[in-house]
C-alpha cells in the first residue's frame, strides 16, 4: 500500500494505450491468474462466497499498477440474479442513484460510445469532476463490453472548483451459460482521487467498497424494475 505522503497532483498516471484496442488491454489483464503466488502480484481480498446475497455474489483481487503509481488496480468478478447486461450499461451511462452526483452529461458522440462528463461531491470533501471516453461493443449472445477512461476535452477544461479524477473501468458483462437468469461480470478499476486523501487508506476501501457500491446498484435495479412492473399493470 502506498503511503499517500505524496500529492495528488504530482503522481504518475497511467500513459494513453499506445497500441492495440480496450479489449487486447482487457483480455491482457483477463489473462492473468489470481490465485495464490501468482507472478503478476494479485492478492484476493474478498473470495467467493458460499452463497447469494441480495441476489450477487462477487469476488474482489487487489495488485499494484505498473505505473508505478500507488493506487492499486482492482479487479472484480460478480455473478448477478434478475439482471442483463444493458441493465449494467444503462447504469453506467447514466448513474442516477450516485450519491454526491451534481451534474452529468453529454460532451460528444462518437462512433463506438460517447463522452460524457461528471460531477460529484461527498460531504465535507472538495468537489471531483471527470471526463471519461465511454468504448462500447455489443457483442454475440447479448454480451457487452464497455470501458471508461479518463481523457482530455477542450468543452470540458480543469477548473479550480474541482478536482479532475482519472479513472479507468473496463468490464464485460454476459449471461451465465452455467446458471439460470444469473450474469456475469468481470471488471477492471484503476482511478487516483488525487487532493489529499491517504492512498493507503483508498486501497483499504477498495474491496468492502466495491461489494457495497454492487449492492447498491442492484437494489436500484431491482427497485426500478419493480416499479416499472407496476406501471404496466397498472
Amino acid at each position: 500500500m502506498g503511503s499517500g505522503a505524496s500529492s495528488g497532483d504530482n503522481r504518475v498516471l497511467p500513459e494513453p494505450l499506445a497500441s492495440g484496442t480496450e479489449r487486447d488491454e482487457f483480455e491482457r489483464l483477463l489473462k492473468e491468474p489470481v490465485d495464490a503466488g501468482n507472478p503478476h502480484g494479485w492478492q484476493i481480498k474478498k473470495p467467493w462466497p458460499a452463497t447469494y446475497r441480495d441476489n450477487f455474489k462477487m469476488r474482489v483481487c487487489l495488485r499494484k499498477h505498473e505505473s508505478g503509481n500507488p493506487n492499486m488496480l482492482l479487479r472484480a468478478d460478480g455473478k448477478f440474479k434478475g439482471v442483463v447486461p444493458q441493465d449494467f450499461l444503462d447504469f453506467l451511462l447514466k448513474p442516477e442513484n450516485l450519491p454526491g452526483l451534481q451534474e452529468y452529461r453529454v460532451v460528444e458522440t462518437i462512433p463506438d460510445g460517447v463522452i460524457m462528463y461528471m460531477r460529484v461531491k461527498a460531504p465535507g470533501m472538495k468537489a471531483r469532476d471527470h471526463v471519461w471516453k465511454y468504448t462500447i461493443d455489443k457483442r454475440g449472445g447479448g454480451s457487452i463490453f464497455v470501458t471508461l477512461r479518463t481523457v482530455a476535452h477542450d468543452q470540458c477544461p480543469v477548473t479550480a472548483s474541482a478536482i479532475r479524477v482519472y479513472y479507468y473501468n473496463s468490464s464485460e458483462f454476459k449471461m451465465s451459460a452455467e446458471e439460470d437468469g444469473v450474469m456475469e461480470m468481470t471488471e477492471f478499476i484503476f482511478m487516483d482521487l488525487k487532493g489529499k486523501l491517504p492512498v493507503w487508506l483508498l486501497n483499504f476501501a477498495l474491496p468492502a467498497g466495491t461489494i457495497d457500491t454492487n449492492r447498491k446498484e442492484m437494489a436500484y435495479l431491482n427497485k426500478k424494475k419493480a416499479t416499472a412492473a407496476s406501471g404496466a399493470a397498472a
